[in-house]
């Protein structure tokens, strides 16, 4: 219990804003994605399984590739925070279905920048195998509709929408498809238990990054727990829309002019 009443001290202390949440999110991405693009896709030619091949052999791959892991790594600390954003974004929006359909508009304009960044292709049959996360997003969203509905009734029902959701998400091979569902359910119904929400995120995040990057993206669980629920002083909402569409088309364009345009 005193351990409890410390946390709580220094959440207060500390108070991650709504804001502060956003340009961690923001960052930690563009990080992750200056890994994929710069580094892997454009320095070793990532996009050309030949030249990668080549491109790992050279005296200076081993410290490119190190930079790489560890961009990476970090990059994971994103997807978990900008769950609970979306999620926030569902609780305290006055339009949720206007707040719905922005989510659709972004997840359709992004999807081309995205094909490009990870496929180096838009809009082909190769692409077609990883829709962006957005559209993860836009299915929770819609889940959280039936979820917040049911919950007024019987809360145990609630885990009707989200294995339909999880499903409609595996078939439309979208990115972070189980952990973007279970997420954004676990921060919408445990919203007024700190600890039991942290401790589901935790144990999500640790599963989901684990394999590949030892748990990193329980890291996010940090802001996760000291986020004040306060919205701050600079009002990011039109940065933090325009964002995901418009980094990762700089990104390939840029890798693109500089490696591939030869």
């Amino acid at each position: 219990m005193d351990i409890l009443r410390w946390l709580e001290k220094k959440r207060r202390e500390i108070g991650f804003s709504h804001n502060a949440l956003i340009i961690i999110a923001m960052f930690t991405m563009l990080l992750d994605h200056i890994a994929l693009m710069w580094i892997r896709n454009g320095k070793l030619y990532g996009y050309d399984e030949a030249l990668y091949n080549n491109a790992i052999l050279l005296p200076d791959a081993r410290s490119w590739i190190m930079l790489y892991n560890i961009l990476r790594t970090i990059g994971r600390i994103s997807f978990p925070i900008y769950s609970l954003l979306i999620s926030e974004g569902f609780r305290k929006t006055s339009n949720v279905f206007k707040y719905i359909l922005r989510v659709l508009f972004l997840a359709l304009i992004s999807e081309i920048p995205f094909d490009l960044m990870v496929f180096n292709e838009c809009l082909s049959k190769n692409s077609m195998a990883l829709q962006n996360v957005l559209f993860t997003y836009f299915v929770a969203l819609l889940m959280l509709v039936l979820v917040k509905f049911i919950n007024q009734f019987y809360t145990a029902l609630t885990i009707i929408p989200v294995i339909a959701a999880a499903v409609i998400c595996f078939f439309l091979k979208t990115d972070y498809w189980l952990e973007g569902v279970i997420l954004i359910y676990i921060f919408y119904m445990f919203r007024n238990d700190l600890n039991l929400k942290c401790l589901l995120a935790l144990i999500i995040t640790l599963y989901m990054s684990w394999q590949r990057y030892h748990g990193a993206a329980a890291l996010s669980v940090f802001f996760i727990y000291f986020y004040d629920e306060q919205k701050g002083y600079i009002d990011l909402k039109r940065i933090h829309y325009v964002f995901y569409p418009l980094h990762m088309f700089l990104l390939y364009a840029a890798v693109y002019i500089v490696y591939w345009n030869k």
